[in-house]
């Protein structure tokens, strides 16, 4: 490329630039036609030659019309065949589906009491009761250092709660903040448990619907501060890699 091609990526000079193949099937019709008019020798090859083309370009016509609504009806036919096809591909996992294979589910009862007499841990990062075995201290830890868990007795947030007050209650209040900060270690969290294959996994981590929840909310609080949608970000592109099971 030279240096003007690129001072002027979209518009450059045409002026000593040689004609692109886009342009020589319009000069190869020029260039018939002048040959053309040079034959004067023989009016009949004329006539025949007219009668010729003429005959190829309706026959051209009536194979365009008989195979163009079979190629249609055809095409419509595999839209219509994708389109009734994608909804399944929106649901990974069929409802009731266990993630874990061979495992075997243990729960905390549908009661505070129970949850206790089972040996349960109140888990604030998920706000339920978990069984020990699912307790991850970690990502609790990592959760707490925000700020944002605590927990209130009231919507105005002046009765301060403790978290065993906050285990023994139907509800409490936090912030939207903490609700953020809930949904992104809750991902980090289920990153590590699958990326290290634990062998005990809760069903908060592992349950489709509470992860489409969290991704939805994360997206929607975005419409609730700047106008993000008109504010412009660089995005690099790269190349990934892909592991392949087995």
């Amino acid at each position: 490329m030279s240096p003007d091609d690129q001072s002027e990526p979209f518009l450059g000079g045409t002026k000593d630039r040689k004609p692109k193949l886009l342009h020589m099937p319009y000069q190869g019709t020029h260039r018939w036609l002048r040959v053309g008019t040079s034959i004067t020798s023989s009016s009949s090859f004329s006539h025949f030659l007219v009668f010729f083309v003429t005959s190829l370009a309706w026959g051209a016509a009536f194979l365009v019309m008989g195979i163009y609504p079979l190629v249609a009806s055809s095409r419509s036919a595999a839209v219509a065949s994708t389109t009734a096809a994608a909804p399944a591909a929106a649901l990974p996992f069929a409802e009731g589906t266990v993630i874990v294979k061979g495992a075997k589910l243990v729960t905390c009862g549908n009661t505070t009491e129970e949850a206790k007499r089972r040996g349960c841990t109140y888990d604030i990062l998920s706000n339920h009761w978990v069984p020990a075995v699912c307790m991850d201290q970690d990502a609790v830890d990592e959760y707490m250092t925000d700020g944002t868990w605590f927990g209130y007795g009231d919507e105005s947030r002046t009765q301060l709660l403790t978290i065993d007050a906050m285990s023994e209650m139907d509800y409490y209040y936090t912030n939207e903040r903490d609700h953020i900060v809930h949904c992104a270690m809750l991902w980090r969290k289920q990153f590590r448990a699958f990326f290290l294959q634990r062998q005990n996994l809760d069903t908060i981590i592992s349950d489709e619907e509470h992860t489409m929840h969290c991704s939805q909310f994360l997206m929607d609080m975005s419409d609730k501060g700047p106008d993000y949608r008109n504010m412009p970000i660089k995005t690099w592109v790269g190349q990934a890699g892909c592991w392949l099971r087995g």
